[in-house]
């Protein structure tokens, strides 16, 4: 699968993380002796370590969402810089090569919801209004605007696959273009 590709390394990541929490947080409750010494956040009480595992777990868990979402973006873009490449062969040429050049260079700035709803005829509905929720989550994470309420909560799990998702839709209903240069 073309998500696999995209972004399993990402999740893979993020699954690894989770596992070596899940480790620390049994030699934290079992107050494993020998391995307690090796974990420097563990000098404190037990709590405190608990409250110190459990915010660096939440920590890797935003980060796998804002690499995600960064990698999902990054393929949104890809994909409309190659239709790009086959505006430019349309006609009237000068001004399909003008829109062209103009559609090149001003995609990166797009509005991600905008960028979605270009897809909304050929992907499923639910699933981008699913990714605009990430987006928000996502903007939270790289933000932290305190004047503003946190979204809700977004897994690494629930992005991987809905935007997963959304990729092999996107793909399956775009003819190949790779033999076009953007």
């Amino acid at each position: 699968m073309i998500s696999d590709y995209l972004l399993r390394p990402v999740y893979d990541a993020y699954i690894v993380a989770s596992e070596c929490f899940n480790v620390v947080d049994k030699i934290i409750r079992d107050q494993n002796a020998a391995f307690m010494h090796e974990l420097p956040f563990t000098r404190e009480t037990p709590q405190d370590a608990v409250v110190a595992l459990q915010r660096a777990r939440q920590q890797a868990a935003d980060l796998a969402v804002l690499a995600l979402f960064a990698t999902f973006e990054r393929m949104l873009i890809e994909q409309l810089q190659t239709a790009r490449a086959w505006l430019a062969l349309g006609r009237p040429v000068s001004y399909a090569a003008r829109l062209a050049d103009k559609f090149g260079k001003e995609v990166e700035y797009w509005r991600f919801h905008d960028v979605m709803d270009l897809f909304k005829p050929e992907v499923d509905v639910d699933l981008i209004g699913r990714a605009k929720q990430i987006k928000q989550y996502r903007d939270w994470i790289a933000h932290r605007n305190p004047s503003k309420p946190a979204p809700s909560v977004v897994t690494p799990e629930l992005t991987f696959r809905v935007l997963s998702g959304l990729i092999e839709q996107i793909r399956d209903a775009h003819v190949s273009t790779s033999s076009i240069e953007a």
